[in-house]
């Protein structure tokens, strides 16, 4: 697989529009970011990954946001503000909707593995995969581990001993390092961390990720 199809170049173009804003939004998770790399030297194969994404590539407004499945932040973000997202703009066919991995230090070597196992699922199956199997991270959140990785992907019907061994193995580090990276130049300092159409949204809360929407849409 590989991005450059228009999900490529709908990634490409989100990255470059965050890529010139300084990121001032607050975060719920954070402390020192590292570069990537930091997180050791595992084994790695060749492979990229376009961003993980719901609604039609044509929308007209793109909601990017970076995460770590073991921020706690995240998976309130994920609980109370993504469904939102999902109801009000997403299945209207008003927003794009896109997951970018941003693993913590702080929350390492979790952070990583959860990542990795995400990615192998949306790999073998597709990104309604993914995010099936994001929402279970989330919600298994503090009960991370090989096993469940495995359990958790037999439960989206995806392979759960190719999770298993994405996560051990770090299969995915170039896809997570590379969206890292790309957070990282946009100002990323912690999650999760919205943009809306490449600008940073200050804050993660429902009330100003709609405003930013509203503002964003060509009728608004």
């Amino acid at each position: 697989m590989n991005d450059d199809g228009p999900r490529g170049a709908s990634r490409r173009a989100f990255l470059a529009g965050a890529g010139a804003v300084a990121g001032a939004a607050l975060a719920g998770c954070g402390g020192l970011v590292s570069r990537p790399g930091s997180e050791g030297t595992p084994t790695a194969r060749d492979v990229t990954l376009p961003a993980p994404a719901k609604g039609p590539e044509d929308a007209p407004v793109t909601v990017g946001v970076y995460k770590d499945f073991a921020c706690p932040a995240c998976r309130e973000f994920n609980r109370v503000v993504a469904p939102k997202i999902q109801s009000e703009y997403v299945d209207p066919g008003v927003v794009r909707l896109e997951h970018y991995d941003f693993p913590l230090d702080t929350h390492a070597p979790a952070s990583y593995t959860a990542a990795n196992a995400a990615r192998a699922v949306q790999h073998e199956a597709d990104d309604a995969a993914f995010f099936a199997y994001a929402d279970l991270l989330f919600d298994n959140q503090g009960d991370f581990g090989p096993s469940t990785y495995a359990d958790l992907a037999g439960e989206v019907d995806a392979d759960g001993e190719r999770a298993r061994s994405a996560a051990e193995g770090r299969t995915y580090r170039r896809v997570i390092t590379e969206d890292k990276q790309a957070g990282i130049d946009a100002g990323v300092g912690g999650t999760p961390w919205v943009f809306v159409n490449g600008s940073a949204v200050d804050g993660f809360g429902w009330e100003r990720v709609r405003s930013a929407i509203e503002s964003a849409r060509p009728d608004g």
